[in-house]
């Protein structure tokens, strides 16, 4: 299988999980009304409802970032090739 195909199947499968798991874990905290963890929590139930668009999105947007990255990396200068290593 391809790598950037694999990579992709894994993070739609890790996202899957997140949207179904995160919501049902922090059902019965209480955080402030405008609390990064209130935040992350609605994002997450957002896209439990959403769950097989977001996750096709998600997918997509992996596999080109894979798939894409060495031609990226192949045109950045020397200096910032290092500075990320």
């Amino acid at each position: 299988m391809d790598r950037a195909l694999s990579i992709a199947l894994t993070g739609a499968i890790v996202h899957i999980v997140l949207a179904t798991l995160i919501p049902c874990l922090t059902k019965n905290m209480k955080g402030a009304e405008g609390s990064i963890f209130n935040k992350l929590r609605l994002t997450f139930m957002h896209h439990r409802h959403v769950l097989i668009t977001s996750t096709v999105v998600a997918a997509i947007s992996i596999y080109l970032a894979v798939k894409v990255e060495p031609e990226v990396v192949s045109t950045l200068p020397e200096g910032i090739i290092n500075f990320l290593k």
